[in-house]
């Protein structure tokens, strides 16, 4: 019985793209965090002392004196001019965007931007209430990167202006731009891009990668089957990889010892059998001598102990026939035939068996149904095994239809038999095609198994499965499309 393997696992182009875009994913994760967070941190920090120091300057140009004498309103007074023109100059030399201080209230005491009146609330989103404390303490401080809502990145320093008696009074802040980040976070961006480009050339070269091992592997793979249903002519191409190549000789080699193998095994089992025969063909004519000389001493019929051997050398002559089929190599000699008459014939040679068992064989053919170019008598033993087990799975007082049927492909013509037997088990439904797979007390297990190898030397397919109602159902499909062309 043929192995039903499970399909699970990954596919090697699945194995492969995973592979590539894990190790694409792993290096853009490795450059952004090991070098770009780095080289930006660093870059953070270099640009943060500098407006730091810059912050620094401007609150050593806004002591505590003048601003303590600031008050609502005086936006426009002498003091607060010059305290404004000393800080652009401030701003213009270092090339910073803004320069403003506010007190502990975040209330503003002055700021270069216009509009910004003294007294208003600041707007102070990149200020964390963790820098109130090192500004406490006469620490500058500096904010994080951030980006602008123009998309331009920029860094807050923060310097303390102290009182007299060193408690922190006012805070002078200094924006200043941070061109140079913006330059890493392009390239990481650039980055993720190459990242993503490559994960598809990464797909593709997978994909192409799997082809090239999975089409030989897929060679190999459908060689094995055919080896495995009885084709030991099956070779292997040998593919260009030396590993596959390796492979690919093992099956090869594995192929010629089977075939080796199978023809003598069928040899030998042809001699055997042919030597069996031959006593038994004696045995059956000396059992008909008998049975004259015993019809000239006594007087009615045969002793029953005739009859009895006679029907087990008829069993075994049967057995030793389908034997030497399954043994033999099948050549088919193809003939235009009627698929009609091929179910009716199959249907008269089991009449008798049914008979015996007391089931009706009834056969219905479809109206033009296309000839067949197949080989007659074996494909009539075909049907016949097919519809004998039929008989002997129904019982007394059974039925067994045959349907001959165009498929609704048109390229097949189809063979149905069912039966009102018992039906099948389910998890049997493979092996009653088997050699030798049987489940009556007489039966050579050889039958069907005889004929799924005469269809499949047609080309066709047989199936079963077991009906809603009860009993079961053996289909053969033969295909139609076949011409005498093909057997010249």
């Amino acid at each position: 019985m043929e192995a039903r393997v499970q399909k699970s696992g990954l596919s090697i182009f699945t194995t492969q793209a995973a592979s590539f875009l894990l190790i694409i994913i792993a290096l853009a994760a490795a450059f952004s965090v090991f070098f770009f967070s780095t080289a930006k941190s660093h870059l953070e920090r270099q640009v943060g002392a500098k407006l730091m120091d810059i912050a620094r300057i401007s609150a050593r140009n806004a002591p505590f004196e003048r601003l303590d004498l600031i008050k609502i309103g005086d936006d426009e007074s002498r003091m607060v001019l010059r305290l404004k023109e000393k800080l652009g100059e401030i701003r213009e030399a270092a090339g910073v965007e803004n320069i403003i201080i506010f007190g502990t209230d975040r209330r503003s005491l002055l700021d270069l931007r216009p509009g910004y009146a003294i007294g208003s609330a600041c707007d102070l989103p990149r200020f964390d209430e963790s820098f109130t404390a090192g500004l406490g303490r006469g620490q500058a401080v500096s904010s994080r990167s951030y980006r602008s809502p123009a998309g331009k990145f920029f860094i807050s320093a923060y310097a303390p202006i102290l009182n007299p008696n060193g408690e922190l009074f006012a805070i002078v802040g200094v924006d200043g731009g941070a061109g140079e980040v913006g330059i890493i976070e392009q390239m990481r961006t650039r980055l993720y891009w190459i990242a993503a480009l490559l994960a598809v050339f990464a797909s593709i070269f997978a994909l192409f990668l799997a082809r090239t091992l999975t089409r030989p592997i897929r060679g190999i793979s459908e060689t094995a089957k055919r080896i495995g249903g009885g084709d030991y002519e099956a070779r292997v191409l040998l593919p260009a990889t030396a590993e596959l190549r390796t492979m690919a000789d093992s099956i090869n080699a594995m192929a010629r010892q089977v075939q080796m193998r199978d023809k003598q095994l069928k040899e030998m089992s042809a001699n055997v059998a042919h030597e069996i025969r031959n006593p038994l063909n004696s045995l059956k004519l000396q059992l008909t001598l008998l049975g004259e000389e015993l019809g000239d001493v006594i007087d009615g019929p045969p002793p029953e102990s005739l009859e009895t051997l006679h029907h087990e050398i008829a069993k075994l002559n049967r057995f030793l026939t389908e034997f030497l089929t399954y043994s033999r190599s099948i050549t088919l000699v193809r003939n235009k035939v009627s698929p009609a008459d091929l179910a009716v014939n199959a249907a008269e040679m089991a009449a008798g068996e049914a008979t015996e068992q007391e089931v009706a064989i009834k056969v219905a053919a479809e109206a033009l149904l296309p000839d067949l170019f197949v080989d007659r008598d074996r494909l009539e033993q075909s049907l016949l095994n097919i519809v004998l087990n039929a008989v002997q799975a129904s019982g007394p007082n059974g039925r067994v239809d045959i349907k001959v049927r165009n498929a609704k492909d048109g390229a097949f013509v189809e063979f149905i038999t069912t039966d009102n037997g018992f039906g099948i088990q389910n998890d049997r439904l493979e092996e009653i095609f088997e050699p030798f797979y049987t489940t009556k007390e007489s039966g050579t297990g050889l039958g069907l198994s005889n004929a799924r190898r005469i269809i499949h030397e047609h080309g066709g397919t047989i199936t079963a499965r077991n009906l809603p109602q009860g009993g079961a159902e053996i289909s053969v499909r033969i295909p139609s499309n076949q011409s005498m062309k093909e057997e010249v």
